[in-house]
């Protein structure tokens, strides 16, 4: 019972913070700032890490100032594709899919009696405000520069 209580109430606030978060115009405004750092970080760490644990593969160091270098590049390179329509629509739908799976997992994880009807019907509502979100930030971007 416990578990079922904990589990409405995450799942209303995770809903709640993703509306907040498509109807927040500062938020919106650097949707894709916010995309572009999330994958740049995920750029730089992986290849100081995998440079550091596969000794294999590598047969000199990268410095870490490099990564932090190759992981500026990696944000501007990925701001830049956000910017075009296809790279608009490869990342808004790839993020999306990424927060909804996300979404619905944590919520799989924290309630034990959810079946997996209920883990599609909260990853197919958390992708839709994704992707809404996505596009409001797309016309807001256009509106304001045009």
């Amino acid at each position: 019972m416990f578990g079922m209580i904990m589990g409405i109430a995450l799942t209303a606030v995770l809903i709640l913070l993703e509306l907040f978060a498509l109807f927040s115009r500062a938020f919106l405004e650097r949707i894709t700032v916010v995309n572009s750092i999330v994958l740049a970080a995920a750029g730089g760490i992986t290849l100081y890490l995998c440079n550091r644990n596969f000794d294999a593969f590598f047969s000199f160091k990268i410095h870490p100032a490099i990564c932090l270098v190759i992981g500026i590049a990696l944000f501007f390179l990925f701001y830049f594709l956000q910017t075009t329509k296809v790279g608009f629509w490869i990342f808004a739908v790839l993020f999306s899919i990424v927060w909804a799976f996300f979404t619905a997992l944590i919520l799989r994880i924290f309630i034990e009696s959810m079946d997996m009807v209920w883990f599609w019907v909260v990853f197919g509502i958390s992708f839709f405000i994704n992707i809404g979100s996505h596009l409001r930030s797309r016309a807001e971007t256009e509106f304001s520069l045009g």
